[in-house]
């Protein structure tokens, strides 16, 4: 997976920045953003560090070679948006809504995903590291090229999203709601079996 390609980087702010429809080499740090609905814009080789957004919403807009480092982006929507070789590190996306967007080489480590909303996403190749994704949605997904390492999958909803030769093995597994026919194929530890056999719908005497 390529990495976001981040050359010279010129320190500005977001409420300057988005009376344009192109913004390139932007670094914002420890910026906020609030009350805003942004549709169209494109940033392309922008660092986002320590950036607070709230009720904010971004539509059909174009996040190209872009690292969020520790930023906080809980409960804004990015909607219908393409998401092309971008990094999420350490950031909090609590109730995010990434709903109809496309992630093509996105890198999530060490991310709060909490109750995340990733319905019809277009996943053409990402990583989730290290992130809790406790009831967060996964929905009409493609998963093909999609891994999970080291994450937290309590009561995650994975459904329409097929887990075939996806590699579980490392994750939480608690109270996953899914059906057999997605996670059917997926690779899984041992003592994870435990966490699905409620899919199968049987009882064991005790």
């Amino acid at each position: 997976m390529q990495k976001p390609n981040l050359d010279y980087l010129e320190k500005t702010t977001l409420s300057k920045d988005l009376d344009h429809e192109e913004i390139n080499n932007a670094h914002y740090q420890m910026d906020v953003l609030f009350d805003q609905h942004c549709h169209g814009i494109e940033f392309k080789h922008c660092l986002f560090e320590n950036v607070n957004m709230q009720d904010v919403q971004f539509e059909d807009s174009y996040f190209i070679d872009v690292i969020f480092k520790d930023c906080d982006f809980s409960n804004i929507k990015l909607l219908s948006s393409l998401f092309r070789r971008v990094q999420f590190i350490n950031c909090k996306l609590l109730g995010t809504d990434f709903s109809e967007s496309l992630f093509d080489q996105v890198l999530l480590k060490d991310c709060l995903c909490r109750f995340a909303n990733f319905t019809f996403m277009k996943n053409k190749e990402v990583h989730f590291e290290h992130c809790d994704l406790y009831q967060a949605s996964i929905i009409e997904t493609n998963l093909k090229k999609t891994t999970f390492h080291e994450c937290n999958l309590q009561q995650c909803e994975i459904q329409h999203a097929s887990l075939y030769q996806i590699d579980l093995s490392s994750c939480d597994l608690t109270n996953l709601i899914t059906t057999v026919e997605d996670i059917q194929g997926a690779i899984i530890d041992s003592f994870q079996a435990a966490s699905l056999i409620h899919l199968l719908k049987v009882k064991i005497k005790q």
